[in-house]
């Protein structure tokens, strides 16, 4: 999406996700109204990146206390085990609720609504990182692999979420292994996602300030434990919520371009 910063000036975020690294090619491309291409390169530097990998034990009493919350995914006679039942949910509908998420965040005002640097959930610890190589293992044996598409952080139970910028509710509601979940369009493509909620107090279309609590931490969906699911969204793609924490990572590479542009 590009946003017109100037009379003769458009400006586009650029995101690359966790499988793209050195020799990922990029470029820009126009088309005018009268439908002519135009086709440019320009520099950059991707740096490599090699992420963790996270064994996640699955045990039964986890199975049982859990599934039942996705019983409205599987018929009620059927004859899944308890283990298939959990590769149902971890595979399927997992998938299902990625496209679902991606189609949310297809609503983007063209506006910047963010300022500054986003916030991180107060007093909480990291559970899990971004693009986390999860391996889950029942009885000892390996029964899946799965990227956490995301940052856990967990405090104390049911611990009040602020709102990581300023920005307008796309979403407030439940997404499948996401549980509750609140998605912020804070403008341009940029979105915060909030997941596993035990309660949100915002709606659709409400305009909230940076710090604002729209919610608390839970357990719903595939969550093991009370923690926050905290992801960060460009344009349909999942990116480092980290990056967004750094003052001088946002003024090195976006707030400094933006008004560099916008003095020209």
């Amino acid at each position: 999406m590009l946003k017109r910063i100037f009379s003769n000036i458009l400006m586009a975020f650029f995101a690359l996700n966790y499988k793209q690294g050195p020799g990922t090619k990029i470029f820009v491309k126009a088309i005018d109204h009268a439908g002519n291409t135009s086709k440019a390169g320009f520099n950059y530097n991707i740096k490599r990146k090699i992420f963790k990998k996270d064994v996640i034990n699955i045990s039964d009493k986890f199975l049982n206390w859990k599934m039942p919350e996705f019983d409205i995914y599987t018929p009620q006679d059927s004859e899944l085990t308890i283990k298939n039942k959990f590769l149902k949910v971890n595979r399927e509908i997992r998938k299902d609720s990625y496209n679902k998420l991606i189609k949310l965040v297809e609503k983007t005002d063209k506006v910047l609504y963010w300022d500054g640097v986003f916030l991180r959930l107060p007093k909480s610890a990291n559970k899990a990182g971004f693009a986390d190589n999860r391996v889950y293992k029942y009885k000892n044996k390996i029964i899946d692999r799965q990227i956490h598409l995301g940052i856990d952080l967990a405090s104390i139970a049911h611990s009040p979420i602020p709102a990581a910028n300023r920005g307008k509710v796309i979403f407030a509601g439940p997404i499948g292994i996401y549980g509750k979940t609140v998605i912020i369009d804070h403008g341009f493509g940029l979105q915060s996602m909030y997941a596993h909620l035990s309660s949100y107090n915002v709606k659709e279309n409400q305009m909230v300030s940076k710090g604002e609590i729209i919610g608390r931490t839970g357990i719903t969906g595939l969550a093991g434990g009370d923690h926050l699911h905290y992801s960060i969204l460009i344009h349909n793609t999942f990116v480092n919520p980290i990056e967004w924490w750094d003052k001088a990572w946002i003024k090195n590479n976006i707030s400094s371009k933006i008004n560099k542009a916008e003095s020209r």
